[in-house]
């Protein structure tokens, strides 16, 4: 063989393998330019999603912005709040203290005065019992008193004005009278009242009845020769003459009803014999 026909055939066989080799690399580089196409569809895609999250992270963002800074002057606010709420705090907190102070004062004050409305009311409990025994007392009063007022101006009216006329009694009646006449429970009270007034009211009181008891007073001595002075009364009833102790409302007589007489023993009541040394009497009996 010649040259020429050498390199013919090394061409020719150097064409074919590149030939071989350019099929080769056509079909390597067009599945690489599948692979690639796919994978910039895949590329697109996520690129499509992520510029999608990139939109919704920017607003997201935004809107976390526009609330920080809200946020931020509300916090502001917040704080501005917060301090004026301490200055009110301290403000409160100090009144706080001062009622406190005034409470513990008040409550103080509150214990005393409750003290005081036990005592007042202590006090006013029995002032109202003294109040209440004081206007029964004064409603007896009142009635002794008109009692007392009905018998002093019938009294009055006794001794200033003679009997219009006379009714003498038996000695049941006069006993019975004395029975509910009051001049026996007159308190004896020397020099203040003693047997002479006793024997001068009791006369009066019987005056009112329309009797005419007499007043006779008796000096001499006793048995023992202890000097006797006493003042009772005496009255005639239908039987006779009768003496009346007006102290005791005791009655008696002596014989025939006879009448006292000087120079000569007697017997009193509760006393004994005396020898009466003088008989004076001070008011008439008839």
């Amino acid at each position: 063989m010649n040259r020429k026909s050498v390199s013919i055939i090394l061409a020719y066989i150097v064409l074919s393998s590149a030939l071989g080799l350019s099929g080769y690399l056509y079909f390597d580089l067009n599945e690489r330019t599948t692979k690639l196409q796919l994978d910039h569809s895949s590329l697109v895609n996520r690129h499509n999603i992520l510029q999608s999250n990139y939109s919704e992270l920017e607003y997201g963002y935004q809107t976390l912005n526009d609330t920080h800074h809200i946020l931020i002057n509300d916090y502001t606010q917040l704080n501005q709040t917060h301090q004026i709420l301490i200055v009110e705090y301290n403000n409160l907190n100090t009144s706080y203290q001062v009622l406190s102070l005034n409470y513990n004062n008040v409550t103080e004050s509150h214990q005393i005065l409750a003290h005081n409305y036990t005592d007042l009311k202590q006090d006013h409990s029995e002032l109202s019992s003294n109040y209440t025994t004081l206007e029964q007392d004064y409603n007896e009063l009142s009635t002794r008193y008109a009692s007392l007022l009905s018998d002093y101006n019938a009294l009055s009216e006794a001794f200033d004005n003679p009997l219009s006329y006379e009714e003498i009694p038996s000695t049941d009646e006069l006993e019975q009278w004395l029975a509910t006449d009051e001049t026996d429970e007159i308190q004896y009270s020397k020099p203040n009242f003693v047997c002479g007034d006793f024997a001068v009211m009791l006369s009066l009181h019987a005056k009112t009845e329309q009797w005419d008891i007499g007043v006779v007073a008796v000096f001499g001595h006793t048995e023992s020769d202890e000097s006797f002075a006493h003042a009772f009364n005496a009255m005639i009833c239908e039987e006779g003459l009768v003496y009346v102790e007006p102290q005791t409302d005791e009655v008696w007589s002596y014989e025939n009803h006879e009448e006292i007489t000087e120079g000569n023993w007697w017997e009193f009541p509760d006393v004994g014999h005396i020898y009466v040394e003088e008989c004076i009497i001070i008011l008439w009996y008839d």
